[in-house]
């Protein structure tokens, strides 16, 4: 419960905080409608409509009144400054009310209007050129635990390589994945390591953060989805990884849904329909800590993944990152030891421990050698070393945080979402 009510307050005090900054925004400009505070009220209606999705009874009600009235407030500013585009969300609105009610459209195979206007415009060719990222520098082999997954992901970097077969057989040459897992489970950072054993293989990696196209403004996020499948398809073979991909493409069905955000979910199912359809050498990825708030068009479409908790044996090469070659622990204290300690840590948690260690050891050392270039001979050669008590004391004041009430929330999610694929 409490954790409930920590992440209530969390996003109502940020929810709150983007909504001052709109009101700042008009205030600066005379109180004549923006672009910028367009972008603050988006966030705000986002951040509403998760609350509501959290909420139920009263709660629900009162969130889902307040998302309407950030929607007919984004919508008034944009019908001033952008009249154009205000006709064509509302002729997109209008176009998927009508094929909603035509047919499930193959649960979102036609274009909405929006998504079709927004191929006519452009995104710039600097901020495309930022999607593609270099080769990740940690590869499988930096990553603990995670056999079972490791040896998934290796034998789709085997079956990437046999497009020729594939063909054959009239096998899909498009992988697609969601990574779900709770905050701080190490989701990212094996899909990096993936991206790197990708290409080792000649694959391009396009990478992209859910949270970053949720900031443009009303269109233009349907723009950079739209560019973004297209660049997918044109630069075969690729990976495409979109982080918080709940934001993009959220669950349709869900009541009070922003309207911007039903005609991303739209954008976002036609482009990736598009690559579906191409028949390219393609590995789309996806990552939610809220699978719950993905539409089911699209998790129809992918292999589910669900991310563990880092074991023991990754918990224990997690501390030895973070300490060896740097802190030598007393005789009898081990790096497996630590491990055994953090049972309910995730990888963050074990970062804010880490990190609050060698707080405690840079005060300690140089309290005991005055002068830093002894503090650091003694670091080094073993003079100083780290002993359990300190440990315990660091680990006293840097708690994990809470995980019950998301663990238990994917858990009934997966049950209900294998129960609706077997019906």
């Amino acid at each position: 419960m409490d954790s409930y009510i920590n992440r209530m307050q969390e996003k109502e005090n940020l929810c709150l905080a983007y909504m001052q900054k709109a009101d700042d925004v008009s205030a600066a400009n005379g109180y004549a409608p923006s672009k910028e505070e367009c972008v603050y009220l988006q966030k705000a209606a986002t951040l509403r409509y998760e609350m509501a999705q959290m909420s139920v009874g009263e709660e629900r009600l009162y969130q889902q009144r307040k998302v309407q009235e950030l929607n007919q407030r984004i919508k008034n500013i944009v019908r001033i400054i952008n009249p154009e585009k205000y006709r064509e969300v509302q002729e997109g609105e209008a176009e998927a009310r009508k094929k909603k009610a035509a047919a499930d459209t193959k649960k979102s195979g036609g274009a909405g209007g929006v998504a079709s206007q927004a191929k006519q415009e452009t995104v710039s060719d600097a901020a495309v050129e930022s999607w593609f990222k270099e080769a990740p520098k940690h590869s499988f082999a930096d990553v603990s635990g995670m056999s079972a997954l490791k040896e998934q992901l290796r034998e789709c970097i085997a079956d990437s390589q046999l497009n020729q077969l594939k063909e054959y057989l009239k096998m899909k040459k498009l992988h697609s994945y969601f990574f779900i897992g709770p905050p701080g489970c190490g989701k990212t950072y094996i899909i990096e390591a993936f991206a790197h054993e990708l290409m080792d293989k000649n694959y391009k990696y396009i990478s992209l953060v859910g949270s970053d196209i949720l900031s443009r403004f009303v269109g233009e996020a349907e723009k950079i989805i739209t560019r973004l499948f297209e660049e997918a398809e044109k630069n075969a073979p690729c990976i495409v990884f979109i982080d918080e991909v709940d934001g993009v493409c959220k669950n349709r069905s869900q009541p009070m849904l922003p309207e911007y955000a039903a005609s991303l979910t739209t954008a976002f199912l036609t482009g990736y329909n598009r690559i579906n359809n191409s028949d390219k050498p393609i590995i789309f990825i996806g990552a939610t800590n809220y699978p719950n708030q993905v539409d089911n068009a699209m998790l129809d479409r992918v292999e589910l993944v669900r991310v563990p908790f880092p074991d023991q044996e990754a918990r224990t090469f997690s501390f030895e990152k973070h300490f060896q070659s740097i802190i030598q622990l007393e005789d009898g204290f081990t790096f497996g030891e630590m491990a055994e300690r953090t049972d309910t840590y995730n990888y963050r948690d074990i970062q804010r421990l880490a990190s609050k260690i060698k707080t405690m050891v840079l005060k300690d050392v140089m309290g005991q050698y005055k002068k830093e270039s002894d503090a650091l001979e003694a670091l080094k050669s073993g003079m100083y070393r780290l002993t359990r008590e300190q440990f315990l004391k660091a680990q006293e004041g840097c708690l994990p945080t809470p995980k019950e009430d998301i663990i238990r929330e994917l858990d009934e999610w997966e049950e209900k979402f294998k129960r609706s694929m077997d019906e």
